[in-house]
């Protein structure tokens, strides 16, 4: 038995699971069944087809003996379309810069930026967040101004659900730092953008699946010259 699947770009071949079982080995006795899992993280939109295929025997059981017969195989299509979960939608605002340090003031400051992000349900039923963070570039860092924010003296909250086509806004305060030797290591696009990090979310739907979108790396606006 094997198995893979098709997505728009690629054919990837997928390990079956359990892969030591003894019906593999020695086959299946009539009434019996046999049943294998495939697992694969769904990376693109549009059409899939997951492929299954199998090739077996039949023994030819007589009252004198049992012999082998012949090799038959087939194969299963199963298409199906792949539909974001989660939209994302980001905004980077300046913010008034922060003094390094009485050495660091000759020149400007350190920049500070606060990043906005929409997160829509655009799936069927409800989905929870379980996890939400910004990795910030070098030499930034970044502080959740979210649900997870530590409180004194109170209980840490739920995760929060959203329900289809429900909106929430989440925000981080992005801050830059002065690295070792006191040399910022920022890095640009090319139009002049500061590299600012990758926001990454998981969530879990209503039925158990999970599901995690990263996004690209995000950037502060262009400078205006």
């Amino acid at each position: 038995m094997s198995a893979e699947i098709q997505t728009p770009s690629q054919t990837v071949p997928l390990e079956l699971a359990p892969n030591n079982d003894e019906a593999s080995k020695s086959g299946i006795n009539r009434g019996e069944s046999l049943q294998k899992i495939v697992r694969y993280d769904l990376r693109e939109e549009g059409s899939h087809v997951l492929a299954v295929s199998l090739s077996y025997s039949e023994n030819i059981i007589s009252k004198s003996a049992t012999s082998g017969g012949r090799v038959r195989s087939f194969k299963k299509l199963y298409q199906f379309q792949a539909q974001p979960c989660l939209s994302v939608r980001t905004k980077a605002s300046d913010l008034p810069s922060r003094d390094a340090g009485e050495k660091e003031r000759r020149g400007p400051g350190l920049s500070r930026y606060a990043l906005e992000a929409q997160l829509e349900n655009l799936a069927d039923g409800s989905i929870t967040l379980e996890h939400l963070a910004f990795e910030a570039k070098t030499p930034f860092r970044s502080t959740s101004l979210n649900w997870d924010v530590p409180y004194l003296d109170m209980p840490e909250p739920e995760p929060p659900m959203l329900a289809p086509r429900e909106v929430m806004q989440v925000a981080f305060l992005i801050e830059e730092q002065v690295t070792k030797g006191d040399e910022l290591a920022k890095e640009f696009t090319k139009d002049g953008r500061s590299i600012l990090g990758v926001l990454t979310i998981r969530w879990r739907s209503a039925m158990g699946d999970a599901g995690v979108l990263s996004t690209g790396w995000l950037t502060s606006r262009r400078k205006g010259i």
